[in-house]
């Protein structure tokens, strides 16, 4: 595991359990792989703002929601702005984005955006014990959504959505 993450881990205070698994590179192979349910899993994603929330930072955030569940941006957006700061707009940036401004691997970053100098945002539907990304291919983290939040100081709110099923069946 990335030190800085076991750093900031063993300093909380928090229980925590490493799990080791086979290499997955979505929520939904983690499930699988744990024979776990979609919304044990939090899903974490990058995403990019129209502008900074902090003043002199990077437009990005990440932001936790149930495995199940999708972001709704606009809501998202709404839950970002503040009196000083009005987001207007909020887009998941392309992959490659991952790679050169915070030098992770696509699909490789880990949920605490603490590590990435980030803010973060969960959705209210993260609740009880939950498996985090730890920004590897082969581990996650199972921590309760509570000390999640805590440890990273995140702001909460309600921005998921139900999945749509897929109305086209793929051949």
């Amino acid at each position: 595991m990335n030190k800085k993450l076991q750093k900031l881990l063993d300093e909380s205070k928090k229980k925590y359990e490493i799990i080791n698994h086979r290499t997955t590179f979505t929520a939904y192979d983690v499930a699988a792989t744990l024979h776990l349910k979609l919304s044990q899993i939090a899903k974490s994603l990058l995403v990019k703002t129209n502008k900074p929330l902090v003043h002199g930072a990077k437009p990005y955030a990440l932001v936790v929601v149930p495995a199940d569940k999708n972001v709704d941006l606009k809501k998202l957006a709404k839950i970002m702005s503040t009196k000083d700061i009005r987001v207007a707009k909020v887009e998941i940036p392309k992959e490659g984005i991952m790679k050169s401004q915070f030098k992770v691997k696509p699909g490789s970053m880990a949920a605490f955006g603490s590590l990435y100098k980030l803010p973060v945002f969960v959705d209210k539907a993260v609740k009880g014990q939950m498996i985090f990304a730890a920004g590897s291919f082969e581990e996650s983290i199972k921590i309760k959504a509570e000390d999640f939040v805590k440890i990273e100081n995140a702001q909460t709110g309600s921005f998921s959505v139900a999945k749509k099923a897929n109305k086209k069946k793929k051949k």
